[in-house]
């Protein structure tokens, strides 16, 4: 989790744990899911993941196994990547000199993310026609963009989406590579693209923000 303070942060998969085992809440249901392309470990070319069933019914929970246990499983590979994330070196089971490099590795990874965060939404939300929240729980911003008229009339003339429209011409202009919101599904009306900050070098990334900052300038002029 990636927050700004004052916020503080609650693990509902512990409460489901704890809080959920008195009533009425021990009726709750919760499914919760984590994989190694997420979070501090952020290898997103090797798949591997888990998934957590909490006051599910017995039932419903044999039903999911039994798919997947039919279904192909992760590679090798990835599930070594899965074991690492969720049982990391400890002190007393490995060597002090293991445990202490792979929190100085953690440090340096969720430092880093935690950085292009918030540079990545204070960088978004200081561009005019583009809107974004904190970004707190991914890798990703999610921002809104308020789209001129014309553009959104050149786009359909296209036979493009009008945030697809956009995300070509910035891809085109900088060399940036958005995904459109429209193909992951929006409110009617309404555009926004994804973009990551999982970017190592920050002063790249910058760089990167600012060349985007001046596409987008050049689109609202060009569709005002």
């Amino acid at each position: 989790m990636i927050r700004r303070p004052p916020r503080s942060t609650h693990c509902i998969s512990s409460a489901a744990s704890d809080v959920y085992k008195r009533q009425p809440y021990n009726q709750v249901e919760l499914i919760s899911f984590h994989s190694t392309s997420k979070g501090v470990v952020g290898e997103c070319g090797l798949r591997g993941g888990y998934m957590e069933l909490d006051n599910i019914d017995p039932f419903v929970s044999e039903q999911i196994l039994k798919l997947r246990s039919i279904s192909l499983c992760s590679n090798t590979v990835g599930q070594v990547m899965t074991e690492l994330m969720v049982n990391p070196p400890k002190a007393g089971v490995n060597s002090p000199e293991v445990v202490a490099k792979h929190q100085k590795e953690y440090d340096i990874v969720f430092g880093g993310l935690k950085k292009r965060s918030i540079l990545l939404t204070d960088k978004l939300n200081s561009i005019p026609g583009l809107k974004t929240n904190n970004i707190e729980g991914a890798l990703y911003a999610y921002p809104s963009i308020f789209l001129p008229e014309r553009a959104i009339k050149a786009a359909k003339e296209k036979g493009l989406a009008p945030d697809a429209m956009y995300c070509v011409e910035a891809l085109e202009e900088c060399g940036l590579v958005l995904v459109p919101g429209s193909g992951c599904g929006q409110k009617e009306g309404t555009y926004h693209f994804r973009i990551t900050n999982l970017i190592f070098d920050t002063e790249e990334f910058d760089q990167a923000l600012e060349a985007f900052k001046k596409f987008n300038a050049k689109f609202f002029a060009k569709y005002s």
